[in-house]
C-alpha cells in the first residue's frame, strides 16, 4: 500500500527556522577555557578534561534534543496528513505525457450500498483521486460505462475543476455494465489509434458486466503491455439481495370485463440467509393483492395474480416486494408493467340465413362456437396445458358477437368491428366487397367458410382482386367447382396435413398419435382450392389427404384472412360436431382479431430498444415520448410493410414513458397515447463477483493492476485519496522528547560550579518551572556564564 505525507497548513513552512534558537543558544553560551600553568596541578587537568568533553557531548545532544522539539512542534500546527492511494498509480506513478482513460462502471449495481455508501460514490472518490494526480501533460477521456458505452470528453487534465464537475454529473443506468463493448470501441479495428495509453476501470467487479468478455475473449483487442486498473469500489464478497425480476404480463392486450393473470416472479439471490417477504401488486397505485412469502437461499418463487379490469384504459401496475430487514439494493424490489384494457372484441357474423334450424342456417354453428359458455376445464381445475378448450376459453368470454343478414353488411357495421365472418355469403355486391377489403386493409380480421351459394367466379374475379394498378388481392387462393357428395360417403377427404407450428393451431399440437386432432373429421363436399406456382399473399395451414388446400392464410395490408375450402355445417363435413370445432374456431378468430392501429412494447429492460407501430392508415403521423424525467423527445416512423415503425433507444433510466401518437384515419385526425415501461436488467441482481485471479484470465496481455477499494478494505483503511492527520503520533513525539530532554537535564547534565557534590534527589527538589524551561531553551547555561 502506498501512502503519500502532505500538509494542511503549509504556509507555517515560515516558522520552522524557530527551531534553530536552542542552537544559537548553545553556540553563544560556549567559552574558551583559560590556560593556567601549573604543573602541580597537572594530573588533576587531565582528569577535569576528561570531563569536559563528556559535558560538552552532553550540551550539544540537549541542543539538538530541543531543537528536534521546537520543530516537531512547528510541525504539529501545520498539521501534517497522510493519504492512501493504495497502488493506484502503478510502477509508474503519475508520470506525464499519457492518454489517462476513465472508464465509470455506470451500471445499476453500482447503487448497492455498504456502510451507508454506495459502491458508485466510492467510484466517483478514486476518479476524483486519479485526477488530482494528474500531470499536466496528461490527457485524459472519460466514458461512462453501461449497455452501450458513451465517450462524455477527451481533453487535457489542466481543467480539473471541469473534469471534477463531469464525474460529480455522473448518474447510474438501469442497465448491466457491458465491457466488452466500451474495450471494444477503445481499442477495436474501427477506433482511432491511441498514444501511451494507461486504462482506470471503476467497478463493483460484478459478473453479469463481463459476459461478453467470457464469450468472446479480448485476446489482441488490448494492445499487449497497456497499464490497465481495475479499482474494485465493490464488496469482496457477493452481496446479499432478493429481487421481484418479473413476469411481464403475457397478453399487453387486456380486456375489460375478462380477468389476466398476472405472474410475479421473486428470487433470493443469497447463499446463506432466507428472506422473509411480502409481495404486493398495485395497478394505479392501489393495492390488488398482498402475499406473504418465505424463500431460503437460492431459492425462487412464482405467483399467480388474478386482475379483473372493468373499463377499458390505459393501467399503470408493479410488483413489489418489502421485507423485515433492510435491503442495500432495493432498486430491484419492483417490477413495472403496463397493460392496455380494450372493450369487448367485436365479432361481426355475416350469414346468407338467419333461421333458428342449423340445418338452414349457414351460420348456426359459427355462432354457437363463438358464444358458447360452457364450462371447461383449465389448469386450475385439473385440465392440461394442452386442452384446446381450456385454452380458447378465457377469450371466447372476451367476444361481443352481432349476427347480421348479407343485406346489412355496411360501412357503419364494420366501423368497430375486429373480427368478420362471412357464413356461405353469395349474395354480397360489389360496394360490400370494396368496403370488405378496406376492413381487412385497415388492420381487421376476416374468415370466410362459402358454401353452396357461394359461385367461385364471383369471388375470384370481384371479391378476392384489389383494384388498382399495384395488382394487390386480398388472397392470392383460387375457388374451383365444388367436388363431393354428401350422399356418397366414398367421396369424402380427411384432413392430413396440419401446420401445427401455426399460432392458431399450436393449441391442438399433440405428440400421441392416437390422441391426434381433427383425424376423424370428414369432408363430403369442398371447393377445389388451388394455389398459383408463386403462392404470393397466401400460404396453406391444413391440407386434404389429396394435398389440396383446406385452410388458407393471406395478408392485405395490416389485415389477415383465412379462407376455408368448406362451410361450417353438417351437410359438408362433420366438424361441427366434433370437438375441436369450438376451440378451431375461437383460435382463428383470435389470431386474425383486429391488430390495434397503435401498439408499442408493454415492457423492455434497460437500454434496449422500444418499438412504436402505426398502421399505415394513420400516415402521415408522427409520435412523441416522453420520459420519466418529464423531457420529450420525437422518434422518426418510417415505412415498413404495412406499418409505420419506430425505434425509441433513450430507456436508460427506469420508470415509465408516455407515448403520443397523432395521424389521420380515412381523413379524420386520430390520436392515441400509450405507455411502456422500463426495468431493471435482470442479471443486475445477481451479485457474483469476480476476484482479482479472474480478472486476469479475461484480460490476457495487459499489465493488470488490481486496486482493493471495496468497502471492507475501506472501512479499514479509509478510502483512496483520504486524508489522516498524524497530529496524535506527533504529541506522544514530543511527550518523548521532553521525558529524554528532562532525563539528561536532571540527571546527566553538570553538576554546577560548585566542588560539593550534590544528589539527584536534591537537584530534583531544587527544581523549578522557570529554570527548568530557561535550560531546555538553553537560556540558563547563558545566564550561569554571565554571573
Amino acid at each position: 500500500m502506498s501512502f503519500l505525507p502532505s500538509l494542511l497548513h503549509p504556509a507555517l513552512l515560515w516558522f520552522l527556522p524557530l527551531a534553530a534558537i536552542p542552537l544559537v543558544l548553545h553556540l553563544l553560551t560556549l567559552h574558551r577555557l583559560k590556560t593556567v600553568e601549573l604543573s602541580t596541578f597537572r594530573f588533576l587537568f587531565d582528569s577535569y578534561v576528561q570531563q569536559r568533553r563528556r559535558m560538552r557531548f552532553l550540551e550539544a545532544l540537549l541542543a539538538m534534543l530541543r531543537t528536534l522539539f521546537l520543530l516537531l512542534l512547528v510541525v504539529l500546527f501545520m498539521r501534517p496528513v497522510i493519504k492512501n492511494w493504495g497502488n493506484l498509480f502503478g510502477a509508474e506513478g503519475g508520470t506525464g505525457g499519457r492518454e489517462v482513460i476513465l472508464l465509470m462502471d455506470c451500471s445499476a449495481s453500482m447503487n448497492a450500498r455498504s456502510a451507508g455508501v454506495s459502491a458508485f460514490d466510492r467510484a466517483k472518490k478514486a476518479a476524483a483521486s486519479v485526477v488530482e494526480r494528474l500531470g499536466r501533460d496528461d490527457r485524459l477521456t472519460l466514458i461512462r460505462v453501461g449497455a452501450t458505452p458513451e465517450e462524455l470528453f477527451s481533453r487535457f487534465s489542466t481543467d480539473t475543476k471541469g473534469t471534477q464537475d463531469k464525474i460529480d454529473g455522473l448518474k447510474t443506468t438501469s442497465s448491466r455494465a457491458n465491457i466488452f463493448a466500451t474495450l471494444l470501441q477503445l481499442f477495436g479495428p474501427e477506433a482511432s489509434r491511441r498514444s501511451n495509453p494507461i486504462v482506470y476501470l471503476f467497478t463493483d467487479c460484478q459478473s453479469s458486466g463481463w459476459l461478453e468478455v467470457r464469450n468472446q475473449g479480448l485476446e489482441r483487442l488490448i494492445p499487449a503491455g497497456t497499464p490497465f486498473v481495475v479499482v474494485n469500489v465493490g464488496d469482496k464478497e457477493p452481496l446479499p439481495n432478493r429481487a421481484v425480476v418479473g413476469d411481464a404480463p403475457r397478453r399487453n392486450r387486456a380486456i375489460a370485463g375478462l380477468p389476466i393473470v398476472l405472474r410475479p416472479h421473486v428470487v433470493n439471490y443469497s447463499k446463506t440467509e432466507t428472506a422473509e417477504l411480502t409481495l404486493s401488486v398495485f395497478i394505479d397505485e392501489k393495492e390488488v393483492t398482498r402475499t406473504p412469502l418465505v424463500l431460503k437461499p437460492g431459492e425462487s418463487a412464482t405467483r399467480a395474480v388474478d386482475y379483473l379490469p372493468r373499463e377499458p384504459g390505459l393501467r399503470r401496475g408493479r410488483f413489489e416486494i418489502t421485507g423485515k430487514t433492510a435491503d442495500r439494493f432495493p432498486e430491484d424490489d419492483r417490477f413495472l408493467f403496463t397493460l392496455s384494457v380494450e372493450p369487448r372484441v367485436k365479432v361481426v357474423l355475416v350469414s346468407s340465413n338467419t333461421a333458428a334450424d342449423p340445418e338452414i342456417n349457414e351460420g348456426r354453428y359459427l355462432y354457437t362456437a363463438l358464444t358458447s359458455r360452457a364450462e371447461a376445464s383449465d389448469g386450475s381445475a385439473g385440465g392440461t396445458p394442452a386442452d384446446p378448450v381450456a385454452a380458447s376459453k378465457d377469450f371466447q368470454r372476451s367476444l361481443d358477437v352481432r349476427e347480421v343478414t348479407e343485406a346489412a353488411l355496411n360501412a357503419e357495421t364494420l366501423r368497430d368491428a375486429s373480427v368478420v365472418v362471412l357464413a356461405n355469403c353469395g349474395a354480397l355486391n360489389a360496394q360490400q366487397f370494396d368496403w370488405l377489403r378496406n376492413f381487412v386493409r385497415g388492420g381487421g380480421g376476416l374468415l370466410v367458410f362459402p358454401g353452396d351459394k357461394v359461385v367461385p367466379d364471383t369471388y375470384n374475379n370481384a371479391f378476392f382482386p384489389v383494384p388498382g394498378p399495384q395488382g394487390e388481392s386480398l388472397t392470392a387462393a383460387r375457388l374451383g367447382a365444388a367436388e363431393g357428395d354428401p350422399n356418397k360417403l366414398e367421396t369424402f377427404e380427411k384432413l392430413a396435413a396440419i401446420d401445427f407450428s401455426h399460432p392458431a393451431l399450436s393449441v391442438f399440437d399433440n405428440p400421441d398419435p392416437d390422441a391426434r386432432h381433427f383425424k376423424t373429421v370428414r369432408i363430403y363436399k369442398r371447393f377445389k382450392m388451388q394455389l398459383p406456382p408463386k403462392r404470393g399473399n397466401a400460404w396453406p395451414l391444413m391440407k386434404f389427404a389429396s394435398g389440396a388446400p383446406a385452410l388458407v392464410e393471406s395478408r392485405l395490408g395490416d389485415g389477415i384472412v383465412i379462407l376455408s375450402a368448406f362451410p361450417a355445417h353438417t351437410r359438408w363435413t362433420s366438424l361441427p360436431v366434433k370437438p375441436d370445432f369450438v376451440p378451431l374456431i375461437l383460435r382463428l378468430a383470435s389470431h386474425v382479431e383486429h391488430r390495434p392501429e397503435v401498439e408499442v412494447s408493454p415492457v423492455v429492460v434497460a437500454d434496449s430498444t422500444a418499438e412504436i407501430s402505426v398502421s399505415n392508415a394513420w400516415s402521415p403521423a408522427e409520435a412523441s415520448v416522453k420520459d420519466p424525467a418529464g423531457h420529450l423527445l420525437t422518434p422518426s416512423l418510417e415505412r415498413s410493410g404495412a406499418r409505420l415503425l419506430g425505434a425509441f433507444e433513450r430507456t436508460g433510466e427506469r420508470g415509465y414513458y408516455t407515448v403520443d401518437v397523432r395521424g389521420s384515419h380515412l381523413g379524420q385526425p386520430k390520436a392515441a397515447s400509450l405507455a411502456f415501461a422500463v426495468n431493471l436488467a435482470p442479471e443486475e441482481s445477481d451479485f457474483t463477483m469476480l476476484d482479482e485471479k479472474a480478472m486476469r484470465a479475461l484480460l490476457p496481455g495487459a499489465e493488470l493492476t488490481f486496486v482493493d477499494a471495496s468497502a471492507e478494505a475501506q472501512a479499514e483503511k479509509g478510502s483512496l485519496g483520504k486524508e489522516h492527520e498524524v497530529w496524535p503520533v506527533l504529541i506522544w513525539g514530543a511527550f518523548l522528547l521532553m521525558a529524554i530532554e528532562f532525563l539528561f537535564a536532571t540527571v546527566g547534565g553538570k553538576r554546577g560550579d560548585t566542588d560539593e557534590p550534590t544528589s539527584v534527589r536534591q537537584r530534583i527538589l531544587g527544581m523549578s518551572p522557570g529554570s527548568w524551561v530557561a535550560r531546555m531553551t538553553g537560556a540558563g547555561r547563558q545566564n550561569a556564564a554571565e554571573g
